[in-house]
């Protein structure tokens, strides 16, 4: 009963070929997957372990596995657009920029030392934040350069240690202020000027006491 079940949901017949067989598996399986085509083609919403074929797909020129998910996501997202102006300084700086790369571009005739100014030749001037660059990571920025700029020009590829997160920042304040302190009035000393005037004057006064004359006394 289950053999016939597995006829009925084989498109092959049974005399198909091992490969006709594999084929039909592979597309039964990719009907079961639980995801939105339209999903499938938008970096921002693929799942992570199908970004690789929809680099594939989008003609990713440079691939790198241990590239972050963020990285891989902008790499996609710019290929169309690098491809569309490749050949071209503002493609080198699309493609670089995915890959999270500072990159300086200076063309023969920007040089500022004029014996070294070359038709044809370009100065690639990378800047590293806060560390150097490892091996891969100096070969995933040569292939990025070499599979983007135009087929007859030469460069010189530098690398640079720029810390641009310790900018120094100085800033100057300056406050000023009085402070007054208003005390109670006390008096020490009181000054007066007024005009003295002195006056004399004697007064004598007499008491007489007049008594009666004593009287005298007459005998018989």
């Amino acid at each position: 009963m289950k053999q016939e079940n597995d006829i009925e949901d084989k498109l092959i017949p049974v005399n198909g070929t091992a490969l006709e067989n594999k084929i039909e598996a592979i597309l039964k399986r990719a009907e079961e997957i639980d995801i939105s085509f339209n999903e499938l083609w938008n970096p921002d919403k693929c799942p992570t372990e199908y970004l690789p074929w929809l680099a594939w797909a989008l003609s990713v020129d440079k691939w790198d596995n241990t590239w972050d998910e963020r990285t891989k996501k902008n790499v996609i997202k710019e290929s169309i657009s690098v491809h569309r102006q490749k050949g071209t300084i503002g493609a080198l700086k699309k493609a670089l920029a995915a890959t999270d790369v500072d990159i300086q571009i200076e063309e023969w005739f920007d040089y500022e030392e004029e014996s070294e100014r070359k038709p044809g030749t370009f100065r690639a001037n990378v800047y590293s934040r806060s560390r150097g660059i490892s091996e891969s990571e100096y070969s995933n920025i040569k292939d990025i350069i070499e599979q983007t700029k135009n087929a007859r020009s030469q460069y010189d590829l530098r690398i640079y240690l720029a810390n641009k997160s310790t900018t120094p920042y100085i800033g100057v304040a300056s406050q000023s202020g009085n402070t007054t302190t208003v005390y109670p009035f006390i008096v020490k000393n009181i000054e007066e000027t007024t005009s003295c005037f002195i006056g004399c004057g004697y007064q004598s006064v007499n008491t007489i006491t007049i008594y009666p004359k004593n009287s005298i006394a007459i005998s018989d």
